[in-house]
């Protein structure tokens, strides 16, 4: 997330100083305050697929013809929590992210304290508080747990202390993973988002996940018998090598499968000027970035 001093300028006439973008801060409820303009992914994942690209954009699937410098951002918090995010997020990226999402030589050893599962619960509250009220299909017993999960996972922020269970799925080493197709390998490397809370009936239930590069989060819900828990990883306090995990529940394979269909869908609603000016930034490209190394991985190797 980007630091952000605040949004006062000097009202006319002697007046009260007018707050631009005032409001309730979302996480700690204080009101009528300058509300920063918070990245729902943090900002450095993005800074990172700029840097492994050819050219310093990046694409929504909100608009896949729109090239954009940046991701998506909301009006969601004060400075003080503005702050108190952005420094957990420096220990996400520090300790787990650069180590995994690394082209040079992945790190299979992890260190994981309560700010980086902080950090990562703290996606989890953003992703799914900013798509609260979008439409959707949910009931109301589904909002009522959405609810329910965004308040906790709230406080717990707030406390400084995460008690909800959060798992990790890595992609470490050679392609393809968990035996999925090596086409899949360019959307595992780089994709960033996907971001869901999916319910399920007979017990009522949910999964949580979103995705950084070289990685998925994802979370359960209360009701899952363990048959289907088993093949998770989940994140630990301590260190953890994260070549050792090796599978992931069926649950999870699923959403990959659904979500790289769908962006399988978005890519071939490209104009051809888009797709000319990737080719084009692609091939003018004067150094190998790692877009051109995911690219060349998502490929079939000859048998």
């Amino acid at each position: 997330m980007e630091n952000h001093a605040s949004n006062i300028s000097e009202a006319p006439n002697g007046n009260d100083p007018v707050i631009e973008h005032a409001g309730t801060c979302a996480l700690c409820d204080a009101p009528n305050v300058a509300l920063a303009e918070s990245h729902i992914i943090p900002k450095f994942v993005y800074d990172w697929l700029k840097k492994t690209s050819p050219t310093p954009y990046v694409r929504y699937s909100s608009d896949v013809n729109s090239r954009q410098q940046d991701g998506p951002k909301e009006h969601l918090l004060c400075f003080a929590c503005e702050q108190k995010l952005s420094a957990l997020e420096k220990t996400l990226a520090s300790r787990l992210f650069k180590k995994i999402a690394n082209y040079q030589k992945q790190k299979s050893i992890i260190n994981v304290n309560s700010n980086l599962r902080l950090a990562v619960l703290s996606i989890f509250w953003r992703t799914i508080l900013t798509a609260r009220n979008r439409e959707s299909s949910r009931t109301n017993e589904d909002n009522e747990a959405m609810g329910i999960f965004i308040e906790s996972t709230k406080t717990q922020i707030l406390n400084n202390s995460c008690n909800t269970k959060i798992y990790l799925a890595p992609f470490f080493g050679d392609s393809p993973y968990y035996n999925f197709d090596a086409e899949k390998t360019y959307f595992l490397e780089r994709g960033i988002g996907c971001q869901d809370i999916r319910f399920m009936d007979d017990p009522h239930r949910f999964f949580a996940v979103f995705k950084l590069p070289f990685m998925f989060f994802y979370i359960f819900s209360e009701g899952w018998p363990e048959s289907e828990l088993v093949n998770s990883s989940e994140l630990l306090d301590g260190e953890i090598n994260v070549e050792e995990i090796k599978d992931m529940p069926d649950i999870l394979r699923e959403y990959i499968e659904m979500v790289h269909e769908d962006f399988e869908k978005l890519k071939k609603t490209m104009n051809q000027s888009s797709l000319d000016r990737i080719s084009n930034d692609m091939r003018k490209s004067n150094v190998i970035t790692g877009a051109h190394k995911s690219l060349g991985r998502s490929r079939p190797k000859p048998r």
